[in-house]
């Protein structure tokens, strides 16, 4: 499905190539690109899973799925490791059964050297855990250690000695952030924690860059950015939030600047967080009514969105971040509806959450 894009306000551009399109308004001016933008490849891990999270190293990705039955009594999870050294022909050379569920929307699984970090839950305290594996033979994962983590873990970020997990606690709690020293991964160990300052927090996504931690989260109540400073492991604590409009979704930091998508609002936000301590918001770009923005990743100067509803790729130029302009779309498979983004160097690369997830391989073509 394509977005639906006013053909009396833009003139419209189409680069149909495999199985992407791109679709680029506003005179048409990313065209000079010698390669235009497409899908390239695509590999299905498992017919009857989704995928709810991934993370990229080197030549391999790594695949957090379940298979959708939370609840029923019957869930199951598992990590893939998927070979990306082709592009064209991404191939899945190993599965994992993992203890546990995967939380809807959470971004769950983090690789860092030869281990993989994931977060997982059966909905009672002594199973919501922080699982590590080690991947120095990616056909062959072995389990290597895990710790305990507060109910329902939904956000996952692993920087140095140290892995930050943000869990959504329940109603009438206060959501939590932890950090845990993984320098020993066999013997994992909370080292610190704070709360969010909000119950109820439903933890889109999270970043650490530096001594600061970024995280997206809403309640019933309000919709916030928050900053915690992490600058002491054993004494993290909120540094500041700034309420934004309902339903954020993913975001990236890169500079100065904090990516953020709005479900709800069809808009990618970016925030000036040179003074963490005090964010604003600088510039905002209105993605097409046809695209329900998940997931951002920057590359360079270019932010690319991940638009779940009509399975296709935002392509949004960030070069000035008070006035961002959306270049155009890269139509996925129909039945994509991506979630998730990573980037690496000319390739994104896209997740979906319905069963039979698909990753799809997209080469922008140098697309700036």
């Amino acid at each position: 499905m394509r977005p639906t894009i006013l053909p009396v306000l833009f003139t419209v551009c189409t680069y149909g190539l495999l199985s992407a399109t791109l679709i680029l308004i506003a005179g048409c001016g990313a065209s000079s690109t010698a390669n235009p933008p497409s899908v390239v490849g695509s590999v299905v891990p498992n017919s009857s899973y989704e995928l709810d999270a991934f993370d990229i190293q080197g030549n391999y990705a790594y695949i957090l799925g379940d298979n959708g039955n939370q609840g029923s009594g019957s869930s199951a999870a598992q990590f893939y490791v998927v070979d990306i050294t082709h592009p064209a022909s991404p191939t899945v050379v190993s599965t994992t059964s993992i203890t546990g569920f995967i939380n809807y929307g959470q971004s769950g699984i983090r690789v860092q050297g030869q281990y993989v970090y994931l977060v997982s839950s059966t909905g009672t305290a002594s199973t919501n855990l922080l699982q590590i594996y080690n991947v120095s033979n990616p056909s062959a994962p072995a389990f290597v250690g895990s710790v305990e983590v507060p109910l329902y873990g939904f956000g996952l970020w692993v920087s140095g000695q140290y892995a930050y997990v943000i869990s959504y606690v329940g109603v009438s709690s206060l959501s939590t952030l932890v950090v845990v020293d993984v320098s020993n991964p066999a013997s994992p160990a909370i080292v610190g924690s704070t709360d969010t300052g909000t119950a109820w927090l439903n933890v889109a996504d999270i970043k650490v860059v530096g001594k600061y931690a970024y995280v997206a989260g809403q309640s019933d109540h309000q919709s916030e950015i928050l900053v915690f400073d992490i600058s002491n492991p054993a004494s993290p604590y909120l540094l500041s939030s700034l309420p934004v409009a309902h339903s954020p979704q993913g975001l990236d930091v890169e500079g100065n600047y904090l990516y953020e998508t709005l479900y709800d609002q069809h808009s990618l936000n970016i925030y000036d967080i040179s003074n963490p301590a005090s964010l604003s918001q600088v510039g905002t770009a209105s993605l097409s009514g046809a695209c329900k923005p998940q997931d951002v990743t920057v590359e360079g100067s270019t932010a690319y969105v991940a638009c779940y509803s009509n399975s296709s790729v935002g392509v949004v130029d960030v070069s000035n971040p008070t006035s961002p302009s959306v270049d155009g779309y890269i139509s996925l498979p129909a039945t994509s509806y991506p979630i998730f983004l990573e980037s690496k160097g000319r390739y994104v690369y896209s997740i979906s959450n319905t069963p039979g997830g698909m990753l799809s391989v997209i080469d922008t073509g140098g697309f700036e």
